[in-house]
């Protein structure tokens, strides 16, 4: 049975809705979110966007869900009416393996991706590549053969990843309900940028009309967003550039009050292989020296934030910040009240 683009829209959708176990959803409620899907990839106008949408069409694309994929829809009498669900058990369609003409339609979006310039930080595309290809290779059953890095408890990015991808592409001002680790949630009304996926996790950077500095928010820390429009909505510059933002810094703070500085590091024997293949920061580029006592010289040009201290940290004892003496003397702080843990 052919799959065209706008059914699998209308599939993933409808997907997304019987999985969901904290509400109903009904036949209006199952059209009404194939309407929202289709919509934001077409646009509201013409058979492909929202008015192409019935709920016969609904009512079949879920037979076809069952006969395609191998799911078990459950119909639930509720009175007069009924809601739908998976059943208990089964499989839903991020379970299912993907059949080669979906593979095909993939690979030819990646294809698509790979060709615009200027699209910073697009490294998960190169994942999603190599993904693509293994299950191609091996179908459903590519866990006995290849693991791939990901974080399956964590939230939100399921749930905001669209809305803010396309409140950026249409420069919409959005508000935010937003969940700090530690602190209380507030609002925030914010004209958003960008998406930066790092360590994981996924950040929205935007600016609020009260800062005049760029703002980062963890995605997964959004409890809620409405869309305001296009009023308010505050423009980065013409020849502003996020390759050149994040230039300075390993992960996703930008501290604009400091300066970039030599990271001087002495990187023990054991650990210089992984430093040399995997580069902690872009700016290491010169050939690490080896000093007298085996161990190497490396050499960063970055800004002090917390995911540089935090990724020094990771390699304990194998690596030495030697300069500059203020960054020197917090991570001998740091390892000072780590080693106290275990006295």
């Amino acid at each position: 049975m052919p799959i065209n683009k706008n059914a699998l829209i209308r599939y993933m959708a409808l997907d997304r809705c019987l999985s969901h176990r904290a509400r109903r959803f009904y036949i209006d409620d199952l059209t009404t979110e194939c309407c929202k899907a289709l919509s934001r990839v077409n646009g509201k106008e013409g058979s492909k966007g929202t008015a192409g949408v019935s709920r016969r069409q609904v009512l079949n694309d879920l037979n076809n869900m069952e006969a395609i994929y191998g799911v078990t829809i459950r119909r639930t009498s509720d009175g007069r009416r009924k809601y739908f669900s998976y059943a208990q058990g089964s499989l839903t369609l991020r379970d299912s393996p993907l059949r080669q003409e979906e593979i095909d339609r993939v690979g030819e979006a990646l294809q698509i991706l790979s060709r615009f310039d200027g699209l910073p930080h697009l490294d998960w595309l190169e994942s999603l590549r190599q993904r693509i290809y293994t299950v191609s290779r091996l179908g459903p059953h590519t866990e006995h053969v290849v693991s791939f890095a990901h974080n399956p408890d964590l939230t939100g990015i399921a749930q905001w990843f669209l809305p803010l991808f396309d409140a950026i592409v249409a420069r919409q001002v959005i508000r935010l309900t937003y969940h700090p680790f530690d602190k209380d949630k507030r609002k925030a009304r914010v004209s958003p940028y960008h998406l930066k996926q790092y360590n994981n996790r996924w950040f929205l950077i935007g600016k609020q009309p009260t800062y005049s500095e760029l703002s980062t928010f963890a995605v997964d820390r959004i409890e809620a967003l409405e869309t305001e429009g296009e009023e308010g909505y505050e423009p980065l510059p013409a020849d502003f550039r996020f390759n050149d933002y994040f230039a300075d810094v390993v992960g996703v703070s930008v501290p604009t009050e400091e300066q970039v500085m030599d990271v001087v590091l002495r990187v023990t024997p054991e650990a210089i292989g992984y430093v040399l293949t995997k580069p902690l920061h872009e700016s290491q580029t010169a050939r690490p020296r080896l000093l007298a006592d085996g161990r190497w010289q490396v050499v960063l040009k970055v800004k002090d934030n917390y995911e540089l201290r935090s990724l020094l940290r990771s390699f304990g004892a194998q690596v030495e910040v030697v300069s500059p003496a203020s960054l020197r003397q917090v991570m001998a702080d740091e390892a000072r009240r780590t080693a106290g843990l275990y006295e």
